[in-house]
This record gives structure tokens, C-alpha cells and sequence, in this order.
């Protein structure tokens, strides 16, 4: 069998830079249920101070720059950081396919190739239409794996919401629909098991309201994982879908 491969590249210094414009905008994390000022301020701890309210993309992106642009630079020059990412990656690769396809009762797309560009950045996003993420420079080896696997599984799970429902809108697979919030917290009952936890040693968790949110007395995600273990996956993602359209107010009400 011919499973994908994933590609690692170094993601280019101006958009990276103009990424991180973008997370810099305290407006942006009003809009979302993550707050990435904060987890900017983890990864750059010396910007706490320097960012204020109503700086102009030009003033941010100066910042930034400085801040970043050596990091980055070396980053672009010093290939053994790819070669190293893609190593630790190329070992597992065809296993993690295959163990999510068996989860997901779906074969992968031929000839699908799945790029991770590596930069910069406080969180790692991710392009379903294009089977493109995006991971921080730096990570150790299980930080790559337990990220790459997250990521991947969500390429091959919306591959299944299309079979499910394929009247589906590519705008779904995105915040704020809640077919989003759902394929987020669905990341636990899918990989939180030995199935995936034998490739690293970090968790495979959801995001932590899915586990502090509670509905009829039990949280989203014991309500989700029981779906996963008494159904078919196909009858466990309808369930879940239900389940978060009915409470939707509810599960979108908290910050992740």
C-alpha cells in the first residue's frame, strides 16, 4: 500500500512574519476560541510590554521582525533542522496512515502529498483544502509525532465527512461552523488510545474545555468517546454531530 508522505519544508520568513502580524492583533483573539496573544507572549516572552492596543500592522511587523527575523533566518539557512524533522517523521509515517485509516474506516486519497512547513509561529495551523500544516521550529521528537499525528487526522477525518455527508461546504471545516468544534474534540476518543500513544509519549488530547464542559452531567468528551466505542465510526460522528448542534450555544460559549 502507498500511503502519503508528508513533506517538510521551511515556511517562508515574510509570511511567517505576517503571520505572526496576525496573531499579534488582540482583536483577532476576541474573534476565536483561542486566545494566541497569550500563547505569543509564551513563545516570545520579551514582546509582553512592547504590544499595545491600536499599533498599525507596520509597528507589529517591526517588532516582530526584530524578534523573530534571527531565529527564522538561521532557521532558512540551516537545513539539518528539516532533515532532522523529516527523519523523525519518514519512521512512522506509513504506520500512522494506516492506523488512521483503520480508525476512520476511509482509505487516504491517491496520490495526496501533505506539506508541514516549519517556522515560527504560537500555535500550529493548518489548511485542509490544500493537506498543509504548520510546526514550530525547535520541537522535540515527540512534540513533532503527537502534533503531526493531530493534524493528520484531521486531513483524513473531514476525507470521511465528505463520504458522510456530501452535501458538506469546505467553509464546515473551519472555525467558527461546528463541524469544526467537533472534529477538534473527536481528537481524543480517535487517537487518545494505544493504537497512537505507542508513537510518542506526549497525549493526544483535545482542546482542555472539551473536558471541562459538562452536558446532562457528563463532559463532551466521555460523551464522545462513548460514542466512538459502541458505534461504528460513521454512526459515532453522526451522533457527535447531532449532540454538538443540539448544545452548540453551550459548547461555543467557552474559550478553548
Amino acid at each position: 500500500m502507498i500511503y502519503p508522505k508528508v513533506q517538510f519544508k521551511v515556511l517562508a520568513i515574510e509570511e511567517n512574519l505576517e503571520q505572526l502580524v496576525w496573531y499579534a492583533k488582540k482583536e483577532n483573539s476576541s474573534n476565536s476560541p483561542l486566545d494566541f496573544f497569550v500563547f505569543l507572549l509564551k513563545l516570545f516572552p520579551d514582546l509582553k510590554g512592547k504590544i499595545i492596543d491600536g499599533m498599525s500592522d507596520e509597528e507589529l511587523y517591526q517588532i516582530l521582525k526584530k524578534e523573530a527575523q534571527p531565529v527564522l533566518e538561521d532557521l532558512a539557512k540551516n537545513s539539518k533542522d528539516i532533515e532532522r524533522y523529516q527523519h523523525i517523521w519518514n519512521k512512522v509515517n506509513d504506520d500512522v496512515m494506516r492506523d488512521l485509516e483503520n480508525k476512520l474506516n476511509i482509505k487516504w486519497p491517491r496520490n495526496k502529498k501533505i506539506v508541514c512547513r516549519v517556522g515560527l509561529l504560537p500555535v500550529c495551523p493548518r489548511d485542509i483544502q490544500n493537506f498543509t500544516f504548520d510546526v514550530n521550529y525547535g520541537m522535540c521528537d515527540d512534540d513533532l509525532i503527537a502534533t503531526g499525528i493531530h493534524e493528520i487526522c484531521h486531513f483524513l477525518y473531514f476525507e470521511k465527512w465528505k463520504e458522510i455527508y456530501p452535501n458538506y461546504t469546505e467553509e464546515e471545516f473551519d472555525f467558527p461552523h461546528i463541524a469544526w468544534y467537533l472534529s477538534e474534540a473527536m481528537i481524543d476518543p480517535l487517537l487518545n488510545n494505544e493504537s497512537f500513544k505507542k508513537y510518542t509519549k506526549k497525549d493526544l488530547s483535545s482542546y482542555s474545555v472539551f473536558y471541562e464542559t459538562y452536558i446532562e452531567d457528563k463532559s463532551i468528551i466521555t460523551t464522545l468517546r462513548e460514542y466512538v466505542e459502541d458505534y461504528e465510526i460513521e454512526e459515532a460522528i453522526k451522533k457527535g454531530y447531532a449532540y454538538f448542534q443540539k448544545y452548540e450555544e453551550r459548547i461555543k460559549q467557552n474559550n478553548i
